[in-house]
Parts: C-alpha cells; sequence; structure tokens
C-alpha cells in the first residue's frame, strides 16, 4: 500500500531545499506534482534574490563573463540561456501584480532589488523587447500610433529605465500618457506588506511612500544617502518597528555640509540603539558630526562599515568608546592627512577603540591609516579575539611588527593579505613562519604580498596549515614539485595558484587523483600559466571532466599574457 506523507511533512521537505538554496531541486517539485507545486513556487520566488540568475550565482558569472564579450543581438538563439532565465524571472513577477499569473509571485518575495531589474534593464534593447509583452507594453508604454482604425501602445516610447524601475516598484503606470494622467496599481511594495527588504535607487519622496507601506521592513539599501534626506528616519521609526539595516552607496553633496546634517538628523530620528549594520560602500561627505549622532546606535551595532573619512572624521571615532555588540568593523580609503604627531595621537587613540570593542571578530582596513602601524597597536589589546582579518596595502618589507603581533592571534580562521611582496628571503621567512602559527586558518588570501615565495616556502606553510579549505597564493615559479604542498591539505575546497607556473597536465590529473572526501567540490584555478605550459583546450576539458567526475568539482586555467591587470578580478575566494 502506497504511504502518503503528510502536507506538513512535505513542506518542511520544500522549506529545507529553500533554506539548501536548492533551485534545481525546487523547481523539479514544481513540476512533478500539483500538491508540491505552490509551496515550491513559494519558497523559490521567497529566496529569488540569492538565485543564481542574479546577486552574484555562477550562472550569474557566467553571464557577466559573456556580455564583455557578446552583443546581444535580440535573437533567443543567440543569448546566453541566463539571460532568458532572468527575463522571465522579472516578467512573472511583474505580471503577478497585475493577477495574470498563476500565483501571486510578488507576495512571496521578502527581499525586494530592483536595482536587479536595473541590471537587466540595461542588459540591451533585446531584453526590453521580450520583457514588454503585450500585457506589460500597456502599462509602460507613453504613447498610441494609429494602426487602421486601431489604436495601439508604441514600443518605440518605452520610458526610460528609471522610471520602469520606479513604476514596476510602486505600481505607478501610465495608462494615458497624452494627457499625462495616472493609475496608481497596488504593485510589488504597495501589495506586499510582508517585504522584509529592499535595495532601491529612488528620489526621497518615493523612498518615504514605501517606507510607510512596508511595516515589516529591516533593511535598506539606497545608492545615495540624498534619498533618506526628507525625514526618512522619521518614516522609519513610526511605520518599521523592526527595521535594523542600513546600506548607502554613496552619502555625498556639492555642499558636504548638507550631507553631513542629513547623516546626523537620520540616526537622530532612529530609534536608539536599533540599528545594527551600518555601511557606506563609497565616497561620503560624513563628519564629525555624524559619527557623534551614530553613537545613538552604539549599544545595538554588530556591523560598522565606513569608507573615505577625513582625519577629523576619524579623531572622533574614539567618542564611540568601545561598542559593546561590535562584531565586524571595516574602515577604509579615508582621505589623505599628514602623518604628523596630532595624527599619530589620533593612530593610537583609534587603535585603541578598536583593540577594546569586546566583541569584535572580524576586522577589515584599507589605506585608512598608516595600516601597518594601525594593526600593530590594536593586535597588541589582550582583549580583542579575531577570526578574521583582511588588509590591503600591506608591505612586507615595512611590515615586521605587524607580523610579530600576528603571531599570538591563533583564534584567525580567515585572514587576506595584498600588498607588496619583497625580494628578501628572510622578509618572505618571516611571512611564512608567523601565518603558520595561525593553524586554525580556514581559508588564506595572499595577494601579491607572496609573490617571491618559493616552492619551499609554500610547503613549509602548507605543512602547519592542515584545516585549510581556501588557499589563493603566488610565487616566483611553480612546477609540478609543489603539488605534494597542497595535496597534503586534505579539506582544501577552493585552491588558486597566481604563481608563474610551469604545471604540466599529468602533474595536475595526478594531484586530483590524490584528492580525497574531504576535498568533494575542488576548485582548481592556474591563473598565471607560462605559454610553453599552455593547455590546450581538449586538455583542460579532460581535467574539467575528471574533477567533476570525481570530486564535483571545476578547474580554470589561464596564461600569464592574458590575466587582466587585477588577477582577482573575476575569480575571489572571498564570500
Amino acid at each position: 500500500m502506497a504511504v502518503t506523507l503528510p502536507s506538513e511533512i512535505l513542506f518542511m521537505v520544500l522549506d529545507n531545499l529553500g533554506e539548501e538554496k536548492d533551485y534545481n531541486s525546487l523547481y523539479q517539485c514544481a513540476l512533478a506534482s500539483k500538491h508540491f507545486t505552490d509551496h515550491a513556487l513559494a519558497v523559490l520566488y521567497r529566496i529569488y534574490d540569492a538565485s543564481p540568475l542574479r546577486g552574484g550565482g555562477a550562472e550569474d558569472e557566467q553571464l557577466r563573463a559573456q556580455a564583455r564579450r557578446t552583443v546581444y543581438t535580440g535573437s533567443r538563439e543567440e543569448q546566453n540561456p541566463t539571460l532568458r532565465k532572468w527575463i522571465t524571472l522579472w516578467r512573472s513577477i511583474v505580471l503577478s501584480t497585475l493577477d495574470l499569473t498563476y500565483l501571486p509571485y510578488y507576495s512571496y518575495i521578502r527581499y525586494l532589488d530592483l536595482d536587479d531589474l536595473g541590471n537587466l534593464l540595461g542588459t540591451g534593447s533585446a531584453v526590453k523587447d521580450q520583457l514588454f509583452t503585450p500585457e506589460l507594453l500597456e502599462f509602460v508604454s507613453q504613447e498610441y500610433v494609429s494602426e487602421g482604425n486601431k489604436r495601439r501602445r508604441s514600443p518605440r516610447t518605452l520610458p526610460d529605465n528609471e522610471s520602469i524601475k520606479v513604476k514596476f516598484g510602486s505600481g505607478q503606470f501610465s495608462v494615458s500618457s497624452t494627457f499625462g494622467s495616472y493609475l496608481f496599481l497596488e504593485a510589488i511594495v504597495q501589495k506586499n506588506a510582508m517585504l522584509r527588504g529592499m535595495s532601491c535607487d529612488v528620489a526621497p519622496t518615493i523612498l518615504n511612500e514605501w517606507i510607510e507601506v512596508s511595516p515589516q521592513l529591516q533593511s535598506l539599501t539606497v545608492w545615495s544617502g540624498t534619498a533618506l534626506s526628507q525625514r526618512a528616519g522619521e518614516k522609519i521609526r513610526e511605520h518599521c518597528p523592526d527595521f535594523r539595516q542600513l546600506r548607502i552607496y554613496i552619502w555625498q553633496d556639492k555642499a558636504p555640509a548638507k550631507a553631513e546634517i542629513e547623516a546626523e538628523e537620520l540616526f537622530n530620528a532612529l530609534p536608539p540603539n536599533s540599528l545594527e549594520y551600518f555601511e557606506v560602500l563609497s565616497f561620503s561627505h560624513l563628519g564629525p558630526r555624524s559619527i557623534k549622532a551614530l553613537a545613538t546606535q552604539k549599544d545595538s551595532l554588530t556591523e560598522l562599515k565606513l569608507t573615505s573619512l577625513t582625519i577629523d572624521t576619524i579623531r572622533e571615532l574614539p567618542s564611540l568608546t568601545p561598542l559593546p555588540q561590535l562584531e565586524v568593523l571595516s574602515l577604509t580609503d579615508s582621505a589623505p592627512a599628514a602623518w604628523d604627531e596630532q595624527f599619530d595621537t589620533t593612530l593610537g587613540e583609534v587603535a585603541d577603540w578598536i583593540g577594546t570593542c569586546p566583541k569584535l571578530k572580524h576586522l577589515e582596513v584599507r589605506r585608512f591609516m598608516n595600516d601597518s602601524r594601525l594593526l600593530t597597536k590594536a593586535l597588541m589589546h589582550d582583549e580583542i579575539r579575531l577570526t578574521g582579518l583582511s588588509f590591503a596595502g600591506f608591505k612586507l618589507a615595512e611590515g615586521f611588527n605587524f607580523l610579530y603581533d600576528l603571531k599570538g592571534h591563533t583564534s584567525l580562521q580567515y585572514l587576506y593579505l595584498r600588498g607588496e611582496g619583497s625580494p628578501d628571503p628572510s622578509h618572505n621567512n618571516l611571512l611564512v613562519e608567523s601565518i603558520a602559527t595561525l593553524n586554525e586558518l580556514r581559508e588564506l588570501e595572499l595577494k601579491d604580498v607572496s609573490d617571491c615565495f618559493t616552492m619551499e616556502q609554500a610547503g613549509e606553510l602548507t605543512m602547519s596549515l592542515l584545516n585549510l579549505e581556501r588557499l589563493w597564493i603566488s610565487g616566483e615559479a611553480y612546477n609540478d614539485s609543489i603539488w605534494p604542498a597542497f595535496s597534503c591539505l586534505s579539506k582544501l575546497k577552493s585552491l588558486a595558484v597566481y604563481a608563474l607556473s610551469n604545471f604540466t597536465a599529468d602533474g595536475v590529473v595526478d594531484f586530483i587523483s590524490q584528492l580525497g572526501p574531504g576535498n568533494q567540490g575542488f576548485s582548481l584555478s592556474i591563473l598565471n600559466a607560462t605559454s610553453a605550459f599552455s593547455f590546450p583546450d581538449e586538455v583542460q576539458a579532460m581535467i574539467r571532466e575528471i574533477l567533476a567526475g570525481s570530486l564535483d568539482g571545476s578547474f580554470d586555467f589561464g596564461l600569464a599574457q592574458e590575466e587582466f591587470s587585477d588577477p582577482d578580478s573575476e575569480i575571489e575566494l572571498s564570500d
């Protein structure tokens, strides 16, 4: 007799597939049985923002790589299949707001990414032709054309991409462009009161309207801080009791003081100690008053990421006092300042502030303020127990004190160092010696700083780091003799070798054959091979097939003269 599982169990299985981001299995479940369809599709659209169709997945990377080489002609046969899926995804979401789909897909969305829609619209004119089926064209076209005795919307008068994004987000569609009247439909934002997060680039008035109808909103990403300039903090306080995260790409103004005032007003308007995550990704005019106002959130902040601060603003950071909940701190690309006595005093105060944040786990610095000295002073504090450290701009020939202090931080599980290597063997030996003490490391990225590593030094390093799961390393010149240094890493999942290399196909295959169950999903990248040891396409295909068959892994290969100027522009180990 057939056994029928209760619906609750089936739904739990589908929810687990969603948590594992297993899109293919969810889709197959949706096709397999009408009993699965509704819930499987609900889960799929709930996690659409993490789908490989958009947002950084493997298929997305393939699409970007092809977009650099290919101009889309409009032919479906010539388009990347991921692009077609991407178009279908957004068309189904928007059509669902018009009740023209099997299910209300928009209602399952928890994170609305209109930037992703903007990226899609910017892919090419052929995309709009496929995205705007007659049902959508009816709502976004802005004029009619005569066709016999009939009039229809003109496909040549589609609004600009920004207008389309706003209309799709707010449900504001033109139905009579001649007179400019608008029908405000209950679309994605208005109709979905369950949105938890939003990423958009819209005017302040529109953003305020969206905030007012999003009572579940917890996170917000905006392109410019000026979008928050018209009392957005008050709107959030009044309508979004669970708001916790704010990310801003740029916050600047022709009059820098204006951005400073806007930031101050925002922080003061938010409920005290409610903001857990705050990040500015690019240039900003945040100043001392902004930092003082940020102190209203000091007891709740767990992640703080600031960039392009002036020395006067940096000087205000210690006034926040040790942030009791802070776990992640990123300080990057500050404005140039003279390294005078006052600078040194500020550096010491900031280092003390960093070193006394009791829960700090991950620290990132890049061109902040004499970073090697800053980190040396911060790492001297007994209170600090980092699990992750990212330092871009490290100069091996000048970083001895930093390396000596690094030895004591055996709690580190992730270490990223990028900067300038040194031809002096003693310098490289010190780097190897310091990192080799960090035997809890899971991920190690040495970019440029290990350019002068010999194969022996690389071997000494890996012998001590048996927990490594990801490794990026360069060096002077590597050949097949280096493989034993990597094969001893039984947990390794990803290896990127940027050393000028003379590897042979037989050596690579022999290395792969020595990998075990702990290396399942192994990714091998040989990125700087000499032309004399180029692998023909058929050899690369053979290695990919072996890796995929034995470990469900992948293989990338690049010649030295074909590399991009930025070696990690395409392959990055960091999540």
